[in-house]
């Protein structure tokens, strides 16, 4: 779910209103920090002062003050303007009519047609419409683009919220100009896997130290549709860095080509404008996030790992992390018997050793259907205790196999709880 004030994407800005710098080779957006917020403010101010007037005379009256803040304020007018580019996703123009425009021209010019003067029409379609003439001139052409009255947002956005927006906003712009982009997704990748395929992104992904690794294709890099491809990225954006400890690195070719590397990430001030999925679906996984936090060393964070199996992507529903050690947690509470069939496939097909499959006991499938570094059974509620004691046990036994010669590896890891 997108922000109103940046739905699907639609306030990345042009390139004509882009603000940034070099360092070396590498790209910074000039982004808007807490100090900028003074001078946000009175482009808010202003934009309220001018709420129920015409859309050309908004322009007219904006252009002349943007100008004037941007020399008090010293703050370049690209990103003054570029301010006002998001601020148009807030305070919007409406048409603002007594009755529909179409409809008041369709009577308005049928009376006229048979009229010999203007004011002969104009009160014979107040007496027809029961409106005043100055209400009938108001609401003529309401709808055309220059006559639509400027509204005002709600809720009211701060001026944080602003700042927030636009840097997301001009990250979004210059990413249209990436060849390739990388993004670390530490959490809930499943959301940003499908996100990502949802769009029809070109991208490839696998997992390193720091998470889920996405790489992007970049529009720059696409033969065909740059525009498309490139509103698809930048809608994408939002919901990669919603998740915790993202990072971004981007190859962009800017200025007649120069190429120059892009860095971000989550300790910047750029909007979070997506809305995460919930961090648990069932009340069992509830209860064992909430254990696991209160009693353990062992952190717990939701599907970190995607797996590419056969074909199609999977992601277990929780990481154990302590230190280097990393424990897969996969749990099978609910089933038909074609989801039961295609998890245990799914299973046997990746073979993990690292992983613990948590099973209600309920289900009619024996702990040899499944192929996993242990089984653990249970019935309404995890016991987190046992499920940390097994993981220690898994760990050990890996780590006992990683270090022994590969002629020693004879007893498999396999437990059943």
């Amino acid at each position: 779910m997108i922000g109103a004030l940046a739905r699907e994407g639609g306030t990345m800005l042009p390139a004509r209103l882009l603000v940034y710098s070099f360092r070396g080779g590498e790209l910074v957006p000039q982004y808007l920090t807490a100090r900028d917020e003074p001078w946000v403010r009175e482009v808010m101010t202003d934009l309220d002062a001018l709420v129920g007037t015409k859309a050309l005379d908004v322009d007219n009256a904006l252009s002349a003050r943007l100008s004037e803040i941007a020399r008090t304020a010293r703050v370049p007018r690209r990103t003054l303007h570029g301010l006002r580019h998001v601020c148009s996703r807030a305070w919007t123009l409406k048409s603002v009519a007594a009755l529909p425009p179409s409809r008041l021209r369709s009577v308005v010019f049928d009376i006229a047609a048979t009229s010999r003067t203007r004011d002969e029409a104009l009160l014979a379609a107040t007496a027809a419409l029961g409106l005043s003439r100055e209400r009938i001139l108001d609401s003529l052409f309401a709808d055309r683009p220059t006559e639509r009255r400027l509204q005002p947002p709600t809720p009211m956005p701060s001026p944080a919220e602003l700042v927030q927006r636009y840097n997301l906003a001009l990250l979004q712009g210059l990413l249209l100009r990436a060849t390739e982009v990388v993004i670390h997704a530490r959490s809930h990748v499943r959301s940003v896997v499908r996100f990502a395929r949802l769009k029809k992104l070109l991208c490839t992904y696998a997992n390193d130290a720091a998470g889920l690794r996405l790489t992007l294709s970049g529009p720059l890099s696409v033969l065909r549709h740059t525009t498309k491809y490139g509103h698809a990225l930048a809608t994408f954006v939002p919901a990669a860095i919603a998740t915790p400890g993202w990072s971004l690195e981007a190859k962009c070719s800017i200025e007649g080509g120069r190429e120059a590397r892009l860095l971000a990430n989550s300790g910047d001030p750029i909007a979070s404008t997506h809305a995460l999925p919930r961090d648990v679906d069932s009340l069992v996984e509830r209860h064992l996030l909430r254990d696991v936090r209160r009693i353990s060393s062992w952190t717990i964070a939701r599907e970190t790992t995607a797996l590419e199996i056969g074909g199609h992507v999977a992601f277990p529903d929780f990481t154990l992390t302590r230190g280097n050690r990393q424990i897969l947690v996969e749990i099978v509470g609910y089933y038909t018997p074609e989801y039961l069939e295609s998890k245990l496939r799914t299973l046997r097909e990746a073979g993990l050793e690292n992983i613990i499959v948590c099973v209600d006991e309920t289900l009619a499938c024996s702990d040899e259907q499944i192929v996993a570094g242990a089984v653990l059974r249970y019935r309404h509620r995890i016991d987190a205790l046992v499920l940390l004691e097994t993981a220690d046990r898994l760990a050990s036994i890996l780590e006992r196999e990683h270090e022994a010669p590969a002629d020693e590896h004879q007893e498999a890891a396999h437990m059943s709880i």
